[in-house]
């Protein structure tokens, strides 16, 4: 077994395992709600590894292991610790950071497909941060999907004012995610 492989198993594994410990722990208080975000997630990854492999894609670990603890710490510190209810600070920080990941993460494997990465600054700056605002946008619908056709307890929209917030959290997140694209060493 090769190390890129060896990895996604071992990754794969830790993902299961903290995304089950948060099941069980929300199951286990009586909290229903949020079950469809952490399978939902887990499945994402899940598919993602599938077409990885059927493609043979090479993601970035670095940004894999982003996406994953961004995963991870939606469902374990989120939903098990209940921080998005006891700590606005931790939704604000978790939109971020989570947008930060999936806008390189997307990036990388768009990459993939192009064989090519973009090569001036300025276009991959607009680039990385338009995914990411898109990113962002796309979950805050399926947020307000999910609130609206599933009618849980705790909503994952409050109110606008949480969707605002949200939606500038993604765009923090998103040109950082630029920022880092244009200058860091994401192609390599």
């Amino acid at each position: 077994m090769n190390t890129y492989l060896r990895t996604n198993v071992v990754l794969c594994i830790v993902l299961i395992a903290v995304q089950g410990f948060s099941l069980l722990g929300i199951i286990s208080r009586g909290n229903h709600d949020f079950i469809n975000n952490i399978i939902g997630s887990t499945l994402f990854w899940i598919a993602y590894l599938v077409l990885e492999y059927i493609y043979r894609l090479k993601g970035n670990y670095y940004l894999r292991l982003a996406v994953l603890i961004a995963i991870m710490s939606d469902s374990f510190c989120g939903f098990y610790l209940n921080l998005y209810v006891t700590s606005p600070a931790f939704d604000r920080i978790q939109h971020i950071f989570g947008i930060f990941a999936f806008s390189l993460f997307f990036y990388n494997i768009i990459t993939n497909f192009m064989k090519t990465a973009i090569e001036t600054r300025w276009i991959k700056f607009v680039f990385v941060a338009a995914i990411g605002m898109a990113v962002g946008s796309l979950n805050e619908i399926i947020e307000f999907a999910a609130d609206t056709i599933m009618n849980p307890q705790i909503l994952n929209q409050p109110s606008l004012e949480d969707t605002d917030f949200d939606l500038i959290s993604n765009t923090i997140g998103a040109i950082i995610a630029g920022i880092y694209s244009a200058f860091g060493n994401l192609d390599n």
